[in-house]
Order: C-alpha cells, then structure tokens, then sequence
C-alpha cells in the first residue's frame, strides 16, 4: 500500500467511524491525534467525507489505524475497497469539494467575528448559543465526543443546550472553562487576564495552576498569579448593556473593553499609566465619555494623533 493509499485508507475508516450512533471517547482523542498530525490527513478526510456523504463509498474494506489487533478485513474485501475509492475518485474533486461544504462544517473549526460596537448571536447546531461582544472572534467545533470554543479576543455569552455526552470547553487562552449545560460569560482581558461569571448552573474553570467550579452568581478572575473569585455584579450578568464595573483593576483592562466599542486605536503609553489600578462604573459603550470619566479622575492624561487615542501619566 502506497503512502497515499494508506492515508485514504484510514481517512475512510474515520469517516465510517464517526457515522456510527455511538462514539468512544478514546477514538475521539485518537481521531484528534490523526487529524493534527498531518495536513495530507485532513485533506483526505475532507474528500472521503463529501464522498461518504453523498453515498459513493461503503464501509468495507477499511483498515483501523489505531488498534491493530481489530479485525482485519480479508485480502478480497480490501481490494474491493480499493475498487471502490477508485471509481468514487473518477467523480471528480469539483463535486467533492461541493458536497463537502454540508458535510465538513460539523468536523473543522468555524470561525465567527464582530466588529467594534458590533453584537452578534450565533445559533450552534445542539441549540446553544454564543452571543459575541463588539471587536471579538471565536472558532467554533463540533465533534461526536465533544464540543469546543476557542475564544481568540474578546468577550462571548454562552447559553449551552446539556448534552451527558459532550462536554462544552470555552477556551481562552491559558483558561479552560467546562460545563455541561449553564450560562456564563467569559472575558479576554489585557495581559492573559480573563474574567467568568456564571448566571446559570455551573461551571469548571481551569488552568496549569489549579481549577475551580463555579455556580450560578458567582465569578472569577484568572491571571499569572491563579484563579480569584470577585463579587459578582448586576453588570455582569448584563454585559451586552455596555457597562462594565472596574472593582480595583488596571486600567489597561478598562481599556480593553473600550475598544470593543470603538475602531479608534487607543494605545496606553506607559507602564505606570497601564498598571494604573482603577475603581469605578463605566460606560463603556460610550468610549469618549468613559475616558472623560478616566481622565477627570485620575493622574493621566488623553491625546490625539494620528487617527490615534493616547493614554499616558500626566506631566
């Protein structure tokens, strides 16, 4: 079997496999460690998939990648596969690639993002639902044996439809967040700092540093030091009203959540300025008042240049 073979080979085994009711878990993190390894595996599979779907090839004749010691087919019934994803070729990679749009979504990540002051609901295919905060992106992937959102900027409500069988994990950068079915909001702040509150059932937090579980009301902060629970305020439970309570924090993190609500770059100048510790309600769907607010306030001061908001330690 030629190296191309053997990867249209198992590429057809993991298509079979995941067209089954039930799904091990174990396979799950096998399927995972396979598709990473190599790009030439996830191409494969992308065809095998559109061609699997619309009906070109049988499950016979595929040979597990992962456990040697399962059943092997017979000589004959491999060649008969083999036949089989020949004349399933000749249909041609214009059509594959067609049917595959309906069929990969539900296995490659997808990605969804908004702009500044930009809200955006995202309906998920168990009936969960993730609401976007302005300027924020999440990949989104769906698999038999789990259910992941990367988080990559931003802030996002999730609303998670309960499923025993796939656990639904938030990541955010270094901060994992694990639940069944709840409701929480998760916040990418300035410097890997990220904010969780949970209005619905419970949650697990968790870093390389330790873990916690969260239940409705309750909320926390993770930064290099740990996972540190902060009261939870009204605003946040209604994040997407554009108020944000800063509770002792540094400005740089106020600032953060000001440009999810402007396209005007706002840059913090110095350290002192960025470590600056705050405390206040601010509007922060209003950027121009909120840095009134923060300029009247405090020792610094605001300049424009450039198409460019500065903030710096007054003189």
């Amino acid at each position: 079997m030629t190296p191309s073979e053997k990867v249209r080979t198992e590429a057809a085994f993991w298509v079979e496999r995941m067209s089954r009711p039930a799904f091990d878990a174990r396979d799950g993190a096998a399927f995972d460690q396979w598709m990473r390894s190599d790009a030439d595996n996830r191409d494969a599979f992308a065809a095998m998939a559109a061609l699997w779907d619309n009906g070109f090839v049988e499950p016979d004749g595929r040979i597990d990648p992962v456990a040697q010691s399962r059943p092997r087919s017979t000589a004959a019934d491999q060649h008969s596969g083999r036949r089989r994803w020949v004349a399933a070729s000749r249909f041609g990679a214009t059509a594959a690639a067609l049917v595959a749009i309906a069929f990969i979504p539900a296995i490659l990540p997808r990605s969804y993002s908004s702009l500044p002051g930009q809200k955006q609901t995202i309906q998920l295919a168990d009936g969960s639902t993730v609401q976007l905060g302005g300027n924020s992106e999440v990949d989104v992937q769906y698999l038999p044996w789990r259910r992941t959102v990367r988080l990559k900027q931003g802030e996002a409500g999730f609303d998670v439809s309960r499923d025993a069988h796939r656990p639904f994990d938030v990541q955010a950068g270094q901060v994992d967040v694990v639940v069944l079915g709840t409701a929480f909001h998760v916040d990418r702040l300035a410097q890997g700092r990220v904010g969780v509150a949970v209005t619905r059932g419970a949650v697990d937090v968790r870093t390389v540093n330790g873990r916690d579980r969260l239940a409705a009301g309750q909320a926390v902060r993770v930064t290099d030091r740990g996972i540190g629970r902060v009261a939870m305020q009204v605003e946040d439970s209604q994040w997407s009203a554009g108020w944000f309570v800063a509770r002792n924090i540094p400005l740089s993190d106020l600032v953060e959540k000001l440009r999810r609500y402007t396209s005007i770059p706002i840059e913090i100048a110095d350290d002192k300025s960025e470590n600056l510790m705050i405390v206040g309600r601010f509007n922060v769907s209003d950027p121009e008042a909120a840095l009134k607010g923060i300029e009247s306030s405090y020792d610094i001061e605001i300049t424009r240049r450039s198409g460019t908001i500065y903030i710096s330690t007054s003189n």
